[in-house]
């Protein structure tokens, strides 16, 4: 590091302060207020994500603000920015160090993850140490087990699509399996993801039938499906999607460490292309390709006519970057209401409206991560049958509201209802109708079952039987709708409540 030149670090500096102030001044994204939810109660897992999300915004508890919330992020992408240039080879430090900065921040969501903390700000991250790991195992450095054990760890701790990275190199390198020294870094990666394994373990592996099996889906769609997927597979490079793909299939693949590059590179790429057949394509998740594709085209500047375009191609892409920044912060420029805009005004607003202390919104997880986070006011997510679990589901002050009111709040509908006494039932694991057996109902309790598609979508609603003391009949009393169902969830209607749903997973009846 001590050989990097001064204007390294005054780039490195300048980029610093502009990702501190836009995180300061640009509002938070629905999915940032959820994960700083993560943070009020901090676990070796949740039920969406890993946990690295969780550590990364846990500064906000020092800070209650979006800075507070987005340090470590801006520290971290900075890091990750210095770990892929010294995984360039010296001579292209040397000679494409501007270029670097130019294409690194032309790519679009590399430039926008500079400030926001989200579960791909830990892949970004440790996507770079993982490459620079790698180099550095190759060259049989001191310490390169250790680096690339922490780097599959905190690959996995941020998401687990970062195994396409470890995967992919191992196919570049079979020879890595007979090396002690790999074995080595695995042997860490386990130890260090220990934790989160033993959580999967305890909550039923929750997390993995979530992203596997439960995750709504619909029927396959070439445009919505494959074709949405080869936009994102341009968009995620931006006007460099070009000069990547011809420098990918141009990279020398001799040499282990290009070799390695190219495949993590098209194993993301091919992974969700395959995967684009069964579900959505989803801009960010093709984020660990952009690292190693960067050091291919770095690599290749010099020996391609295209050398000529990169400024001016940069010079397009920051400043059309530049603009989307400005907008994000300035919602009075902006033709268009983006994510960001208006977001602690909508909180004060319906905090003004609402009746009680607590409140719970109906079906909408990031909206009541927001509204707590921009009125410092308790707020829960109540997700009725024909929502998806989570992490909500888990709160434990959902016991202590037992007998309180609370203010139900259907944000789309823009309605307030007052329960004057909630009633709590705990969510639950059913492996089959066996288990709904053993559920006792009150008086004022009605149990409902949504009969799922193969999508794991409702495409019905049926009120389950009990007899007069509130026991749920055996199945073959029950509908045959319900009896006939591939998979089904379960939901209870109190008095007063809509019917909230209680089975984290589905199950054969």
């Amino acid at each position: 590091m001590k050989s990097l030149p001064r204007s390294f670090w005054i780039i490195a500096s300048v980029i610093l302060i502009i990702n501190g102030i836009q995180a300061t001044f640009t509002e938070l994204l629905q999915d940032e207020a959820y994960y700083w939810y993560y943070t009020q109660e901090l676990e070796w897992g949740y039920f969406d994500h890993p946990p690295f999300v969780a550590f990364l915004a846990l500064t906000s508890r020092l800070y209650k603000d979006e800075l507070g919330l987005r340090v470590l992020s801006v520290v971290l992408n900075l890091a990750s920015y210095l770990l892929v240039f010294l995984s360039l080879k010296e001579q292209t430090r040397q000679r494409q160090q501007f270029n670097f900065w130019l294409i690194l921040l032309s790519l679009p969501l590399i430039n926008l993850y500079g400030f926001l903390t989200l579960p791909d700000t830990g892949t970004l991250f440790f996507a770079s140490l993982f490459i620079y790991g790698y180099k550095a195992f190759l060259k049989e450095k001191p310490r390169a087990a250790l680096l690339l054990g922490l780097a599959m760890a905190g690959l996995m701790y941020s998401k687990y699509t970062g195994v396409l990275l470890i995967l992919a190199t191992i196919a570049s390198n079979l020879s890595l399996i007979r090396n002690p020294k790999a074995w080595l870094a695995v042997g860490i990666s386990l130890a260090l993801f220990a934790p989160h394994l033993g959580w999967l373990y305890t909550h039923d592996f929750i997390t993995l039938k979530f992203h596997f099996s439960e995750r709504p889906n619909h029927a396959y769609d070439f445009l919505n499906f494959t074709g949405l997927y080869l936009v994102n597979a341009i968009a995620i490079f931006g006007l460099f999607a070009y000069a990547i793909f011809k420098s990918l299939f141009q990279a020398p693949t001799q040499e282990k460490f290009s070799r390695g590059l190219v495949f993590m590179t098209a194993g993301v790429l091919l992974f969700f292309f395959l995967s684009s057949f069964e579900k959505k394509s989803q801009l960010q998740w093709l984020l660990p390709a952009c690292y190693p594709a960067l050091i291919l085209l770095l690599e290749r500047i010099n020996k391609t006519s295209f050398y000529a375009f990169v400024r001016p191609l940069a010079a397009m892409s920051l400043l059309l970057l530049l603009g989307l920044r400005m907008l994000l912060i300035a919602p009075q420029w902006s033709p268009i209401r983006l994510e960001t805009h208006g977001v602690s005004k909508w909180a004060k607003k319906v905090a003004s409206q609402a009746s009680t202390s607590i409140v719970a919104f109906k079906d909408s997880y990031q909206k009541a991560s927001l509204y707590a986070f921009y009125t410092g006011r308790p707020a829960l997510s109540f997700n009725t049958l024909g929502y998806r679990p989570n992490a909500y589901d888990f709160d434990a002050r959902w016991a202590t509201l037992e007998g309180n009111p609370v203010t139900l709040i259907d944000d789309k509908a823009k309605t307030f209802t007052r329960i004057e006494r909630f009633q709590h039932v705990s969510v639950q694991y059913f492996e089959s109708f066996n288990d709904v057996l053993k559920l006792h109902l009150s008086d004022s309790q009605k149990l409902y079952a949504a009969v799922l598609d193969e999508h794991k979508n409702p495409i019905a609603m049926v009120r389950i039987k009990t007899d007069a003391n509130g026991e749920v009949l055996e199945l073959s009393a029950q509908e045959e709708l319900l009896m006939g169902a591939t998979s089904i969830r379960i939901g209870v209607q109190n008095e007063e409540h809509p019917i909230r749903l209680i089975s984290l997973t589905s199950f054969h009846p």
